[in-house]
């Protein structure tokens, strides 16, 4: 089955305007047309949605959040491309069973290599302009990400499901002293493990 890719000139057309003091996912819902491809953002993307587009056959992609549980995944491709950036490209169905979706829906996971420093290390000023005091700053930036990375890969498995959340989420709230209970006590465990070990090495090879 064909399906033509048209330019939406004005999708906001038919709506109506706010003083943008309402949300902006019931007016995204209205955007919805078989027409046309519907391209959104993860604000706009809700399980039971990605269910109702596939039912009413609109097409659509949209970036899912980086906390969705993909369940019963299956590969589209058995061998990875060297010169792609795509690390996983499945169909699964999305959620948690308190909140699953009733169809597969394809999702196809990435690598941008372009945005990764910019999303991922946090650095919004540059303290100086020289090429020493910037990358001073950049790899000081990473060895804190890498240094985050690992503790959190590391704890999230001792947090139940609906109580994980993506990396950046993490970061920010160990920033701001915010970080929830349930991640303290896994954090916890973890580096009470990795001192452990390393008390004990330091004993064994002594």
């Amino acid at each position: 089955m064909s399906h033509s890719l048209r330019l939406l000139s004005n999708p906001f057309r038919s709506l109506k305007r706010s003083i943008g003091t309402v949300h902006d996912g019931p007016i995204g819902e209205k955007l919805a047309d078989k027409d046309y491809i519907l391209v959104n953002d993860r604000a706009y993307g809700k399980i039971k949605r990605f269910d109702q587009y596939v039912a009413e056959k609109q097409y659509f992609v949209t970036r899912i959040k980086e906390n969705v549980t993909l369940v019963n995944p299956h590969s589209l491709k058995n061998r990875k491309v060297e010169t792609s950036n795509v690390i996983r490209d499945i169909t699964c169905y999305l959620g948690t069973p308190q909140c699953q979706s009733e169809l597969r829906h394809r999702v196809v996971i990435f690598q941008d290599n372009n945005r990764w420093i910019k999303q991922n290390l946090n650095v919004p000023v540059l303290f100086g302009t020289t090429m020493n005091a910037v990358f001073n700053q950049l790899f000081a930036a990473l060895m804190t990400y890498v240094i985050l990375k690992w503790l959190y890969d590391h704890s999230k498995s001792f947090v139940i499901p609906y109580k994980r959340m993506p990396l950046i989420r993490f970061a920010e709230q160990i920033q701001h002293d915010q970080l929830q209970i349930e991640w303290i006590i896994a954090t916890t465990k973890v580096l009470e493990k990795h001192v452990y070990l390393s008390n004990l090495k330091k004993t064994v090879s002594g």
